[in-house]
């Protein structure tokens, strides 16, 4: 596949109750399917903080002990419907989608890895800090209203505000393991 399939129309949508019980669900098929290559699987992306608008699109973080194994083993999602996008613009991540209703993405990396630590971190910092939730569900919002309706420039739009993002919630959570 080329980098521009993964381009597509995108929606922002108010926060859905639903989402922790869709991303539970779909846990559970990943799970099935890739069993102990699995090490370690979370709910990320803006549906898994509460009250932050986002696309409509649950995020899965699958961790594995290495991006081979979860290489290996992504024919075993794509066989539940999923679409394999390989290490696609992001380094030491693999990328799949599975679009619905409801929609996921899995994103497979090496757990501890740089990837997987920002997602949980921003997610984290997020959730303990709702005038930041707030200051990026803005920022959603200015760029989906200014005409980012495409998950490319819709990225694009946010770029500066998400990098800033997870260089506060990476330093957020290095400071919370000082003693």
């Amino acid at each position: 596949m080329k980098t521009s399939d993964v381009d597509e129309p995108i929606s922002l949508v108010e926060p859905d109750p639903r989402w922790p019980e869709l991303y539970a669900s779909e846990a559970e098929r990943v799970r099935g399917a890739l069993g102990d290559v699995v090490t370690r699987l979370e709910h990320v992306g803006s549906t898994a903080v509460p009250g932050l608008v986002g696309k409509p699109i649950v995020d899965l973080l699958v961790g594995v002990r290495s991006l081979d194994e979860g290489r290996a083993a992504t024919p075993r999602l794509v066989a539940l419907g999923y679409e394999d996008f390989g290490e696609v613009f992001i380094p030491g991540r693999l990328y799949l989608r599975r679009r619905g209703p409801p929609h996921f993405n899995v994103a497979i990396a090496e757990e501890g890895g740089a990837f997987f630590t920002s997602q949980l971190a921003v997610r984290d910092y997020l959730r303990a800090h709702p005038d930041e939730v707030k200051a990026y569900a803005d920022e959603k919002r200015k760029a989906y209203t200014h005409g980012a309706r495409l998950f490319s420039t819709y990225s694009q739009q946010k770029n500066a505000f998400v990098t800033a993002l997870v260089e506060k919630a990476l330093a957020w959570k290095s400071s919370a393991r000082r003693p």
